[in-house]
């Protein structure tokens, strides 16, 4: 063996042993073993000697030279002759101002100075006051933003005993830091009344300093802690004005008050329209809900391309402005004006849009089904006509817009005779989805069956008619001249469906004729109450984000007299008086409070439901997280089933208030997480819903996981919810992991006619309009909300939450409240003859810039394709040529191009 072998076994053996086995101590060898508190304080001491060596090599001759030196000036400026002193510190003035520092280390001065500064405090205060004194509190002022203790604000202290010159002399740092001091100075002083003028002369300053030298966003922010941020539009010059502007809208999302949000919005307004930016101007204008800043934006802008812009931005908000107030317009103009404003030319576009994408060619709702990849375990018996009533609402939602299809629009179409009775109505009413925007078209081919013997066939033309207009201002209110007289039926279904036809056609439209006609119907007590709480509904959407008391106080009205009729409130339908309510304040804040504290009247649990209807829809897109946890507290408590319906609206209105903000909407999905794992069956319930209104036509990964989860939930009303949930997020986008779990689902649920019924409403809504539609009410850049669109798929959202007797009752024609939603996700550009061009666009993830510095991108991971293009819900798109300029600030939607008039035709080689 090799001598390291023996060696080896030697150790592992150990010294031979004497006999007995015990190890006699003489022979035992005493092995040195230092403690381990010893190796430590060994350990330390090397690294104390280290950073010692350290510190002396690292003062090079230079510095130790500038160190003496500051300590001698820290020395003559505390000398008593005031000539020396004055000498000294303009000396540690001239240091301190021409030193460097990188993004890591303090400049030289300042860290020679810290050890000096307690000294120089104390001789300050012996001082004699004096321009030396003053002179000396300047250049402590500039000590203290290195030195000072947090709340402390010596920095400030000393600016305001010293000469008040020079302030912005000393960059940006101090004066961000002097900032702070003011803000929270300013603060205290206004608590306790006293004086803030010294300060105000001190903001005077730095604002106009801030907004010259690129730091637009500290000078709002200082401007809006002093209440101040009016005075924003007197300072701000042409080259900040983008920026200052689009600080100011990031800042009104985040606004502690409505004043204050309002406020931020009107001065950024106010300086597009200085600066002539009138569809900016507009965005602002119709954020606010404003028609009076509206029409001031429309009658400052000459430029009569950029007022075509503006109505086409009109027509997509369908706000109801009055073009005939213009009275400085030629004829020709105004008619041009209303003509765009009125949404005529939608059909048009859409059209044009299909046949450039080539999906003109109608599909059949098996095309959709896809049966024969679904994994059937055995045949099933189903009821037919519930299943024919489901292809009607999916070749509905498929073919919307495209004017034909392959089962109502054929010669001798018999499809309507495959249903029953109200699923006649709802396939009649389905038409009205196929015409949507055409109204010509549309209303002759409904006309055919407006005469028929069959009421059912009747009423759904009545519903129809409403659904061709939806969207679309017609001069000469055809809707009305052909549901008006059905609303004085005597056939209790058709006088329904006028109502509800009335409400589709004119929703947004704040038409003050239908006041009369409708208001009536929600008192009178003759008509049925489904009747008269979709009377309510149908007002909520015309008048919707309108505020109207009128019809405010007619819904109350007829509350408080039914809630002295005993079961007068029970069942589903006076739940959605509340809905009618709600629609009246959507998104207007604080201008419910008259009505939630009428409705304290009401001791019936419909008054609850009331309550939250209306202060969800008030809050709606707001991200106000005190009404967030208001609808949380309400969630806590346990009660029956019967009782617990206002908890549903509780759980929906976590949706609606976080929604339209990606991080207000992330927390609200952990709260709903939380409410499924911990909440009650009515909770839970509502969660899938919710879940939808926060992901509308965007279907992320996580929330399609979940909503599949609850699909297979042992409860059926929750499971059913997560179907059209489904179908909700998925809208218009032919996302296909949606389309495959949904196969799946059609499969599992192949015995039970309701939920397979469900499932076929996700997949046509999943499909619609062969994708190139969106349910999502948010636009121009995520920045505006569609308060029509909005509004209605409120109205379905509560139609979930009573599946049992809406949709999957009699109440089918429920659905159709998705249609006001819809809309084309494209961008469509025009030349200044409003003919459709065709222009290169690069279409990519939005990036949000504000508050960046200089000119960042826009968008990331683009490509590069020609309009007409298809937009998801996070993409933005930008110009890829010089030729044109966009009069749109937003390249979305429809879109006008002028001529550039320095363009250069490049030289061809």
């Amino acid at each position: 063996a090799s001598p390291r072998a023996a060696r080896a076994r030697a150790r592992a053996v150990g010294p031979p042993q004497p006999p007995g086995g015990m190890v006699q101590e003489k022979d035992a060898v005493a092995i040195p073993v230092e403690k381990a508190d010893e190796k430590k304080d060994k350990k330390e001491e090397k690294k104390d000697k280290k950073k010692d060596k350290d510190k002396k090599e690292e003062l090079s001759e230079e510095d130790k030279q500038k160190k003496e030196e500051l300590e001698l000036l820290v020395e003559r400026a505390q000398d008593v002759d005031p000539g020396v002193a004055k000498l000294a510190l303009e000396k540690i003035v001239s240091e301190l101002k021409s030193s460097t520092s990188s993004m890591t280390s303090v400049p030289k001065p300042l860290k020679f100075l810290r050890p000096h500064f307690g000294t120089l405090i104390t001789h300050y205060e012996k001082m004699a006051s004096g321009d030396l004194k003053r002179f000396f509190a300047d250049i402590l002022s500039i000590l203290s933003t290195t030195f000072q203790k947090e709340g402390s604000r010596t920095s400030l202290k000393y600016r305001l005993e010293g000469t008040k010159e020079g302030l912005t002399s000393w960059g940006h740092e101090y004066i961000r830091n002097i900032s702070g001091d003011i803000a929270a100075e300013f603060k205290e002083r206004l608590e306790k009344g006293a004086d803030t003028k010294e300060l105000m002369d001190l903001v005077d300053e730095i604002v106009p300093f801030n907004m010259k030298h690129n730091a637009e966003v500290d000078a709002i922010d200082l401007l809006c802690e002093v209440d101040c941020a009016g005075t924003i539009e007197s300072i701000c010059e042409e080259p900040s004005f983008p920026r200052t502007c689009l600080y100011l809208q990031s800042l009104a999302n985040f606004a502690a008050t409505k004043e204050d949000k309002v406020l931020y919005l009107k001065v950024a307004c106010n300086l597009y329209l200085k600066y002539k930016e009138y569809p900016n101007a507009l965005r602002m204008a119709l954020k606010l809900n404003d028609p009076k800043l509206v029409t001031e934006v429309f009658t400052s802008c000459e430029d009569n391309l950029a007022q075509k812009q503006m109505a086409y931005i009109i027509a997509r908000r369908k706000f109801p402005l009055d073009f005939d107030q213009f009275e400085d317009k030629e004829e020709d103009e105004e008619k041009t004006l209303k003509k765009i404003a009125s949404g005529e030319s939608m059909s048009k576009h859409f059209i044009s849009l299909a046949k450039e994408l080539d999906v003109l060619e109608p599909k059949l709702p098996e095309q959709i089904y896809k049966s024969h990849l679904e994994e059937r375990r055995s045949a099933s018996v189903l009821d037919s006509a519930k299943q024919n009533l489901a292809s009607s609402f999916v070749n509905a939602f498929v073919n919307a817009g495209f004017c034909k299809d392959e089962l109502m629009t054929v010669q001798d179409a018999k499809w309507v005779f495959k249903n029953k009775e109200l699923g006649m109505m709802s396939t009649v009413g389905s038409l009205g989805a196929l015409f949507l925007w055409s109204t010509d078209e549309g209303f002759s081919e409904i006309d055919k069956n407006r005469w028929n013997s069959d009421p059912n066939i009747q009423a759904g033309a009545a519903i129809a008619n409403g659904l061709v207009t939806c969207g679309i201002k017609d001069e000469c209110d055809a809707a009305w001249a052909l549901l008006s007289e059905a609303l004085e039926a005597d056939d209790p279904l058709l006088r329904l469906c006028a109502v509800v036809g009335l409400g589709y056609a004119y929703a947004g439209s704040c038409w003050e004729d239908l006041l009369e006609n409708l208001t009536p119907m929600i008192v009178d007590t003759a008509c049925t109450i489904e009747c008269s709480a979709m009377a309510a509904v149908s007002l909520g959407l015309i008048f919707v984000s309108s505020a109207n008391t009128e019809v405010a106080q007619a819904i109350l009205q007829t509350l408080i007299e039914r809630q002295a009729v005993e079961g007068a409130l029970s069942g589903t339908w006076p739940h959605f008086f509340a809905v009618g309510l709600g629609l009246l304040y959507l998104g207007q804040q604080d201008a419910c409070e008259v009505t939630l504290a009428a409705l304290d009247a009401i001791t019936h649990p419909v008054g609850k439901y009331a309550k939250l209807t209306v202060e969800s829809m008030a809050f709606a897109n707001s991200g106000d997280v005190l009404h967030v946890q208001k609808m949380l507290h309400a969630c806590t408590e346990h009660l029956d089933e019967a009782e617990a319906t206002h908890q549903a609206v509780a759980v929906l209105g976590i949706g609606m208030i976080a929604m339209g903000e990606e991080i207000g909407a992330e927390m609200a999905l952990r709260s709903l997480d939380h409410i499924l794992q911990y909440g009650e069956l009515p909770l839970r319930r509502a969660v899938p819903v919710a879940l939808a209104i926060l992901h509308l036509s965007n279907p992320k990964v996580a929330v399609i996981d979940t909503l599949s989860k609850l699909s297979h939930d042992a409860d059926q009303d929750v499971a059913m919810g997560a179907i059209i949930s489904m179908g909700l997020i998925g809208a218009g986008t032919n996302n296909a992991r949606l389309a495959g779990l949904m196969r799946q689902l059609a499969a599992y649920y192949a015995k039970d006619s309701n939920a397979l019924f469900m499932v076929r409403i996700a997949q046509g809504l999943l499909y619609m309009g062969k994708g190139l539609m969106t349910i999502n009410p948010f636009f121009s850049d995520r920045f505006l909300i569609d308060p029509v669109a909005f509004g209605s798929l409120a109205v379905l959202a509560h139609a979930v939450l009573h599946l049992k007797n809406t949709i999957l009752g009699k109440s089918h024609y429920m659905l159709f409240n998705i249609v006001p939603a819809m809309r084309p996700r494209w961008l469509v550009t025009l030349d200044e003859d409003l003919k459709e061009i065709k222009v290169p666009v690069r279409v990519g993830a939005a990036v949000d810039t504000t508050g960046q510095a200089g000119r960042p991108k826009q968008i990331t991971g683009f490509q590069t394709r020609t309009t007409p293009v298809l937009l998801n819900y996070s993409d933005r798109a930008e110009l890829a040529t010089e030729e044109y300029l966009s009069v749109a600030t937003v390249l979305e939607d429809i879109v006008i191009l002028r001529k550039n008039p320095n363009y250069k035709q490049p030289e061809k080689q």
